[in-house]
Order: C-alpha cells, then structure tokens, then sequence
C-alpha cells in the first residue's frame, strides 16, 4: 500500500510532469511563426512500484517525457522568393552550419537565400547541400554524402549557346535561269557567344535543282572584319510543285573553323525541311513586284545564343537548381536532394530547427525528390508550423486543472501529516 510520504511524492511528480507538459505548449505556442516547426507534446507514463498486481497496487507517480510529430505535414504557403522551398511529403533537407563543414543536418525550414557570396543558406544560418550536375541535369560526381557540397549560385558566370542547327525557310525563284544566283544573309553564334553574319548562296545548276555554297563569316558589330573560315554546302532538287524532293548530303554541314574571337571550331547542320513541302525551302516564281529573280526569305531559326549574364536561380519540383540568364538560357547546375529516415520520429532536435540522426531514427538515405517515397519540392513556398494555437490553450487550461489538483494533493497531505503529530503529542 502506498503510504502518506509516497503520496506526497507522487504529487511532486505530478506537479513535475506538468511543468514539462507546460514548458511544451509554451515552446509551440513561441514557435507558432516558426517555418517548418513540429509540435511537440508531452508524453505521460505511470510509474508503479512494486509487483503492480490488483491486490498489491502501489502507485509511484508519473512521468512526462517530450515527443515531437516530425512527419507532421505543415501546409504549404506561397512566397515572393523563388529560393524558398517547401516539401511536399516526406523527406528532409540536407544543411551544414557552414560551407567549409563536413557534418550534416536535417531541416524542413526551407527559406533560403542567397548570401553575399551566392550560397544558398537559411534564416538559421544552415547551408543547404546539392550535388553539382552538368547541363543536363545527371550528377557529375557521387550521388553519396561524398558527393554533396554548399549550393553556390554564383559559382556560374555567364552563358553562350553555339550554333548547331540552321533552317532557312525560303522561296527560290523558278524563273531564275540556269546559272542564275540568288543569296541570303544569316546570323550565327559561336561558343563563346559572339554574333556573326554569313552568306548562303544558291546557284541554279540544272532545271529543278540548286546548288548552295557558304561565305566565310564577318562580324555582326562590323562587316568588314573576316571572322572565320567557312565551308560545306550541297544540292537541293525540287518537285514539278515546287516542294522539296531531296538533298545530298543529307543534311548538308556547315563547318566554320578559325573563330577570330578564340570560340571552339563550328559544325553547323542545315536543315532545308522536309522533303515533299516547303516548310523550309521552295522554289515557286519569285514574288517580286519588278519580275526580278530573288530569293523570298520568311524566316531564319538557329539555336544559338549571344552571351548572357547570370539572371537568377530557380528550382523545380525535382530538385534540379537552374541557373537563368538574361539570354534567355536556362540549364541545372545542382541537384538538391531528400534524405528520408526509417523512423523520422526518432530524430533528435536540435538548435536551429534542425534534426541528427539517432539509433531510434536509423540511417539517412539520399534521394532525389519525388522518388523512393520522398516528397516533392515547391519553389516559392514554406512549410508552416504545424502548431495549433487553439488546441494548445486547451492543453494548457488542461494542464493548469492538473497541477492545481498535485498541488491539493501535497496540501491535504501535509495537513494529514499535522494531525498524526498532534495526535502522538
């Protein structure tokens, strides 16, 4: 049975355990703005001496121990940041507390930005981690924590996109007669980004059939200045219709070496379009309203980009960081990935809305967004706490009623301890 002084020390342990149960609601209800905050609850648990038998039933008080929902998802809300990021599901960030640092955390505190030197770091100064990716988005090194290293923004300067495709959609005169030329002008990029203007000329060779050939190009800033060493051409055929038949080669080349800016050597394919229509090259009467022979341009495409600046970064749902230029050119340059845990719940927190892994937790595995049961990412958004204010003050009214009762209980215990003294006296 338990005795008069047991009872006293049950309601120090009560009044203990609903100190910590409300040292938790006080902690949600400061973290109610937190990004990425779990609530945390307090736990309680009997204690029980003795055999714990109905007959021999000795009570020992409670205890309160903290629990945290981690795997509680926060509701997603819309921001003007396009770094912000948010999970939707499972799955954590991975951050370092500095770039130069080899231990990893685990947040879902997503709002980061762009430091003075472009790495991408949080309100709580965690850096976040990603896997350097070339322009197509496959990881260049190991996609393993070796792998990771702090997201640098800035680490890419500028772009340029060197021509590689050409189509010239055209009308070459049917009236021209046999050595008849007509010529078009075209603009070109070299790898560097470099602007240049070449010709395209056609020679009537036989009814039906042209044959093209290339001028060397001159700088787009400055015509007079040869740039480049152009060659390669074909011959094109025509339908009695005027559409395309066939070109050999197929397609023709053009190869331009020598770039007086230093670019890499070019090898252009020129597409005349699809055999059988002229949606690129045609050859009907000439629409001059004089009669002359001239060729009718429509429309000049090429790939190639003059040089632009680094514009800002963005992130899709995948994980893949994109670096954009005000060139309009947009490619990955990391992968951001999720580390997912067997049992998120047994994360240990720690300052900084960040969690260790634990022995209750298990071991991180990394994986890309959307994948292997992890979450996908939101750019332009944060998670939020998943405080409810509502439901803590009825925690706390709950846990008020609680330790006044502990608090009774010590003094009635006390007063009963009064009346056996003065009854011995």
């Amino acid at each position: 049975m338990s005795s008069l002084s047991s009872s006293m020390n049950i309601a120090v342990a009560a009044l203990n355990a609903q100190s910590a149960s409300v040292s938790a609601i006080s902690n949600n209800l400061a973290n109610t703005e937190t990004v990425g905050y779990k609530t945390t609850n307090a736990s309680f648990y009997s204690l029980v001496t003795g055999s714990g038998s109905a007959k021999s039933f000795t009570g020992a008080g409670v205890v309160a121990r903290p629990t945290q929902n981690i795997t509680q998802q926060g509701q997603l809300v819309g921001t003007q940041n396009g770094t912000d990021l948010a999970i939707d599901g499972d799955g954590f960030f991975v951050v370092t507390d500095g770039t130069d640092s080899d231990t990893f955390a685990y947040t879902r505190a997503g709002d980061f930005a762009t430091d003075a030197n472009g790495y991408l770091v949080n309100s709580n100064g965690y850096y976040l981690q990603g896997y350097p990716t070339d322009q197509n988005g496959d990881i260049t090194g190991s996609a393993s924590a070796a792998g990771l290293e702090p997201i640098n923004v800035h680490s890419i300067n500028g772009s340029a996109i060197a021509t590689s495709e050409l189509l010239l959609q055209a009308n070459l005169p049917a009236n021209a007669m046999v050595g008849d030329s007509v010529s078009a002008d075209v603009e070109i990029f070299d790898s560097l980004g470099v602007a240049h203007s070449m010709t395209l000329t056609y020679t009537k060779s036989a009814d039906n059939q042209w044959d093209m050939t290339v001028g060397d190009p001159v700088l787009s800033s400055d015509a007079s200045v040869v740039s480049g060493s152009a060659s390669g051409g074909g011959t094109l055929t025509f339908n009695q219709d005027g559409t395309l038949a066939g070109v050999v080669p197929d397609p023709p080349t053009i190869d331009v070496t020598g770039w007086s800016s230093g670019a890499a050597d070019s090898s252009i394919a020129y597409n005349p379009g699809k055999v059988g229509s002229t949606n690129g090259l045609g050859q009907l009467a000439s629409d001059d309203p004089d009669g002359d022979v001239e060729i009718s341009v429509k429309t000049v495409k090429q790939d190639g980009v003059q040089y632009g600046s680094f514009y800002n970064a963005s992130i899709a749902e995948d994980g893949l960081v994109y670096a954009n230029f005000d060139n309009g050119v947009s490619y990955p340059i990391y992968q951001v990935p999720l580390a997912t845990f067997p049992n998120p719940n047994g994360l240990e927190a720690q300052s900084g809305n960040v969690y260790v892994p634990t022995t209750l937790s298990g071991t991180q595995t990394y994986v890309k967004p959307g994948t292997a049961g992890a979450g996908t990412v939101f750019s332009g958004a944060l998670e939020t706490s998943t405080v409810d204010t509502a439901d803590e003050f009825s925690k706390l009214i709950t846990a008020q009623q609680a330790y006044s009762a502990a608090s009774q209980i010590l003094t009635t215990a006390q007063e009963m301890f009064d009346d056996l003294i003065r009854a011995k006296r």
